[in-house]
């Protein structure tokens, strides 16, 4: 009997019925797209589609970012490939591949040796073979291949089934109820019938025809011109805005996304085949590629600068020739053109792919911590994050900007000559020295030679940092005697007269801009200020919290004179009375300026639950010094008073008062205002205490409902706990009962042993006595056996 096994290489025309049943079933029926491929399992469909036929799958050569990227997150994430392969782009099979063969490239191995594990030998079934290219087509198919394409083509061919069949069924007579309903009209019609369908009357208003409670305007004495009749332009009767503006790009993409997914949808229905070479040629790689603009990096010369350097170097070889004296010549550098040792060409990058290839196999070789190697040495990449990092482009050399940087004149000296051009004598910025604020850009020239003969530019400090300071110091002074030994004798004495210049006055510097941070801090420093400025104006009932009226308007002080102006003492002289009306004014100031304080302070510092006033009382204002006489003032006036009144505008005695002042008032409620409790008869103190009850009954009905609430609150924050806490004492409870229970049958069970090792002793040795009666009964026994069957065999023969 054939067993026949599922598997195997796949061979093309597998792959094509695999297209044709995935475009017809989808992705997510494997068992049904597998029964038309006879040798293979829907497991293995599958991994065909996904590892080999999908669109989606690059074939194309490995670029080196992706390379660079396979081996950063294999170190990242070892062995774990179908997390490493939606990153690059690739499957995991070919992630795993790949790294394999950079491994082998690090090793210096090309090829895979006869002895490697990975290579297939005779007689070995591939274990991958879904990420194979598929099989060519015998010419001479088997029988068993042609009755799997004959089925598949039939079975792919039925596009009508039965949901289908039925949905046309019923478009048909649809369609036929149609035209059957306009024939009996058309013929009603003809015959003369009307046949006008009937609205039904609807009770009230429809809303859908009509207007609700439209009133038409009346005609007015004068005619309406045709402005007021506009004419409907019919072109623009069923223009949308969108169509009169634009139409928007992205809802323009989806819809021409759609029509052309509905004609490859149609395309499919209708010539598969066609439509198969369609998206095969639309992910064909060469397909893909396009021919784009070689993109050079800028230059670094311009034409400017270059016609500069010819100029400057012209400019010095015509000076040279003038030159006729030649103690002089030795002032002007040679600028000759000198043959540079940059070669003209790009550097060669390093082969950071090789390098992490071969950290891989050093990691992969390296041996546990416990036999006591050291680890080995990996190479240094710029690859510290998650990704490897983005290198620029390639930027080809300059050669004048290396020999400024430190190149050096073949066969010169570096700064033993004039005619030497030292290192580093050049600014990093560009090739003369920038004021500060001026950007520079390596490699351009701005109004200097290229090369720096007579050192007149400052040295650069790329080798000056890597100097001690001593030894710079002394290197400049050698340099510099060097270079005036170097000078020619002078063969004329040359006097200079310095002009008197006048003193040249500073120019003064302009304010600088205030930057916004510091003025958003000196602008909250001066706020905070003006508000303890504020703070310590404040009267001393607002700063100490003493109590104030609720209505200032109504506030009454207490007078020293009578209703007729008088003392209440009456018995004062003419001048006495001068004093009298003096006193009276004084006092009358004082109350206005008092009544004005409070009404002042109740407007800025409203008491909580009261209405302030409703236009602010102008107070005088009064600086920090003044304030503070007026307090010094106050405070020495005190002091010479009697000691009663002096004890009474403490802070302690004030507060003693004011509560024994509070304590003796009662509110009437019928008055609406405070009396003392001694000049009120019984009935008024008992409405007093009554009222007084009310309040206080009041507030606890307020603080029962603010602690119910609250309650209820913590109830809902803390039910959690609390019933677990429950639960927690109950199962403590259980818990401790129980525990009392297994004490008691654990002292039971102890004293039962005690008695069980007592009495076991005995029962065994009963148990023994048992045992050798039974031996001597059994060997009796035994005995009695023997002796009969010897007497049973001797009567036989007897017999016999």
């Amino acid at each position: 009997m054939r067993i026949l096994i599922k598997g195997g290489v796949w061979k093309n025309s597998e792959d094509e019925v695999l297209k044709a049943a995935v475009m017809k079933y989808g992705l997510n029926n494997w068992s049904r797209v597998a029964s038309l491929l006879v040798r293979k399992s829907p497991k293995q469909c599958k991994a065909r589609w996904y590892e080999w036929l999908d669109p989606s799958v690059k074939k194309t050569e490995w670029t080196r970012e992706e390379e660079e990227k396979l081996l950063h997150l294999a170190k990242l994430f070892p062995t774990q490939w179908r997390t490493i392969a939606p990153i690059v782009g690739r499957t995991a099979y070919q992630c795993l591949e790949h790294y394999e063969k950079l491994l082998d490239q690090a090793q210096g191995r090309d090829e895979m040796d006869e002895n490697d594990p990975r290579r297939l030998k005779p007689g070995e079934i591939d274990p991958h073979p879904e990420t194979k290219p598929a099989r060519a087509d015998p010419i001479d198919m088997d029988e068993d291949e042609k009755e799997m394409l004959s089925e598949a083509r039939a079975r792919l061919a039925n596009t009508r089934g039965k949901k289908a069949k039925r949905k046309a069924r019923e478009k048909q007579l649809e369609e036929a109820r149609r035209l059957a309903a306009l024939q009996k009209r058309r013929e009603l019609k003809a015959a003369g019938i009307s046949t006008a369908k009937k609205f039904r009357n609807r009770r009230g208003i429809d809303y859908a025809e009509e207007v609700p409670f439209e009133a038409a305007p009346p005609m007015g004495f004068h005619a309406t011109g045709p402005e007021e009749t506009p004419k409907v332009t019919l072109g623009l009767a069923n223009v949308t805005l969108q169509a009169v503006e634009d139409r928007n790009r992205m809802d323009e993409e989806n819809r021409r996304r759609k029509d052309d997914e509905r004609k490859l949808k149609r395309l499919k229905q209708d010539n598969l085949p066609e439509a198969i070479e369609m998206i095969n040629k639309l992910n064909d790689p060469e397909q893909l590629r396009r021919r784009t603009a070689l993109v050079l990096p800028a230059p670094q010369l311009t034409d400017e600068e270059l016609e500069q350097i010819v100029k400057l170097g012209a400019d010095a070889a015509a000076l040279t020739a003038q030159s006729a004296d030649s103690s002089t010549a030795g002032l002007v550098q040679s600028y000759g053109e000198t043959p540079g040792s940059t070669p003209l060409r790009t550097p060669k990058q390093t082969n950071s792919v090789l390098m992490e290839a071969q950290d891989a196999v050093a990691r992969n070789s390296m041996q546990t911590p416990l036999y006591g190697e050291q680890n080995p040495a990996m190479n240094e990449t710029d690859w510290s994050g998650a990704l490897p990092t983005p290198k620029s482009g390639a930027i080809t050399p300059n050669v004048y900007a290396e020999q400024v940087r430190g190149g050096m004149t073949p066969g010169a000296t570096p700064g033993a000559t004039p005619g030497a051009t030292p290192r580093g004598r050049m600014p990093p910025g560009g090739f003369t020295p920038r004021p500060p604020g001026t950007p520079g850009t390596p490699g351009s020239v701005a109004g200097a030679a290229l090369r720096d003969g007579l050192a007149l530019n400052q040295g650069g400090v790329e080798d000056e940092e890597q100097m001690p300071p001593k030894l710079r110091e002394q290197q400049q002074q050698l340099q510099i005697r060097t270079q005036l030994k170097s000078l020619p004798a002078p063969l004329n004495e040359v006097e200079i007269s310095m002009p008197e210049l006048e003193d040249e006055q500073m120019p003064t510097e302009e304010p600088l801009e205030e930057d916004a941070a510091d003025a958003d801090l000196r602008r909250e420093r001066e706020a905070q200020e003006r508000l303890e400025e504020e703070k310590r104006k404040q009267s001393r009932a607002v700063k100490e919290g003493l109590p104030r009226p609720a209505l200032p308007q109504t506030m009454l002080f207490p007078t020293s004179f009578a209703p007729g102006g008088e003392l209440h003492q009456s018995s004062a002289p003419t001048a006495g009375s001068e004093a009298a009306q003096l006193l009276q004014q004084a006092e009358s100031l004082l109350h206005e300026e008092m009544a004005a304080l409070v009404t002042h302070d109740a407007f800025l510092y409203p008491i909580k639950g009261a209405r302030p006033p409703k236009k602010p009382v102008e107070v005088e204002d009064f600086n920090l010094s003044e304030l503070s006489r007026a307090g010094e003032l106050l405070r020495a006036e005190v002091a010479s008073s009697e000691g009663a009144l002096g004890e009474l505008l403490t802070s302690g005695a004030l507060q003693a008062a004011q509560e024994e002042c509070l304590g003796n008032l009662a509110y009437l409620p019928q008055a609406k205002k405070y009396v003392e409790w001694r000049l009120i008869d019984k009935g008024d103190r008992l409405e007093a205490a009554k009222h007084m009850f009310e309040l206080a009954e009041a507030q606890v009905q307020r603080d029962s409902k603010r602690a119910k609430k609250l309650e209820d609150k913590l109830e809902r924050l803390l039910g959690g706990y609390s019933a677990k806490a429950r639960q927690a004492i109950q199962k403590a409870g259980s818990l401790a009962d129980e525990r009392q229970t297994i004490s008691v049958e654990t002292e039971v069970f102890r004293t039962l042993r005690a008695r069980e090792e007592k009495a076991i002793e005995t029962r065994v040795q009963e148990l023994q006595d048992l045992v050798e009666v039974e031996k001597a009964r059994n060997s009796k026994l035994q005995t009695k056996y023997k002796d009969l069957k010897l007497l049973g065999r001797k009567l036989d023969e007897k017999l016999a």
